[in-house]
């Protein structure tokens, strides 16, 4: 498996802008937000996605989009488990606000028995999970997702971390501190954002945060600052480049916007372009996502990002 993105599936439900009192029903959750725009982007095959689901008919909805959108389904079957809810309301501004119904999920014990989610990792060319990947799991399946990366990454395999901290599912930040912490100092490619460095680490200025991130480990560092430049380090390296970042566009909804521009970021770089014209184009599918209800857009408002891949 090129890919494997490791998460919590959540079945969304997005109010209407023209009637909020209705939803519309959508499959989501960061890293599957994330599993799904890349497989729109690579060859058919590249991506799964690790998991546990239940045997209910919201489980095999989610698994049903996850089979259109040409995701592998590695999520094992909890019986009688209920995914995680989740309901999203946008203001004029296209900032999202949500309700969420997750502490029965069976992805918060994905890694507590048996060995398919642990030789899924040994055996994926890159790990992608999320500061959300590691606070939903109970602490002893955390621990053995942690041990399985430090395996992975002895093994040579990649880590790539985007730090996604929602601070209601952690017990405090300083937990999350320590934990996000563990994760990026064996990612060799991390994706914050300043508001994730503001909430968990606080620090509220770009250098400050790249600065902290720095002194975690050598992972590659892509930090993305709310419509500002992009900065980037290089792996293992003290310099530090700004990349500009195309006009912001008005947004109908924020959600899945550093979602998708993770798995544009990905698929550039795996395709051979340079980090600017990566930015540009993770930039570009990021800003029609935000044109757009929901984390993701149908497929056929993707943009052509040039990469040879039919979506």
């Amino acid at each position: 498996m090129r890919y494997l993105c490791i998460g919590e599936p959540l079945v969304e439900f997005t109010a209407r802008r023209d009637a909020p009192s209705t939803f519309d029903r959508r499959a989501g959750g960061d890293t599957l937000n994330s599993a799904i725009y890349l497989a729109r982007l690579l060859p058919a095959g590249s991506v799964g996605y690790l998991s546990r689901l239940g045997d209910d008919a919201m489980s095999a909805w989610l698994r049903g989009v996850m089979a259109e959108e040409g995701v592998a389904d590695l999520c094992a079957t909890e019986p009688g488990g209920r995914p995680g809810l989740s309901f999203i309301s946008t203001d004029a501004r296209g900032e999202r606000s949500f309700l969420y119904w997750r502490e029965q999920a069976p992805a918060r014990r994905m890694f507590d028995d048996g060995d398919m989610a642990l030789g899924a990792v040994a055996e994926a060319g890159t790990v992608l999970l999320s500061g959300v990947t590691l606070a939903i799991l109970l602490p002893e399946s955390r621990e053995r997702l942690l041990a399985a990366l430090e395996r992975r990454l002895a093994a040579g395999g990649r880590i790539v971390l985007d730090t996604n901290y929602r601070p209601a599912l952690w017990p405090d930040a300083a937990t999350a501190r320590a934990v996000i912490g563990r994760a990026a100092a064996l990612a060799t490619l991390v994706l914050p954002s300043l508001d994730d460095m503001a909430g968990c680490f606080g620090i509220a200025d770009p250098a400050g945060a790249m600065a902290a991130l720095a002194g975690l480990g050598g992972a590659e560092i892509v930090l993305t600052t709310g419509g500002g430049k992009v900065l980037r380090r290089p792996p293992g390296q003290d310099r530090i480049e700004p990349h500009p970042l195309p006009p912001m566009v008005a947004a109908v909804d924020t959600t899945g916007a550093g979602d998708s521009f993770n798995a544009g970021w990905l698929a550039a770089r795996d395709a051979g372009l340079p980090p600017v014209a990566a930015v540009t184009l993770a930039a570009r599918l990021a800003a029609v996502v935000v044109t757009h209800p929901g984390a993701v857009i149908p497929r056929p408002a993707m943009p052509d990002l040039g990469l040879g891949v039919a979506t």
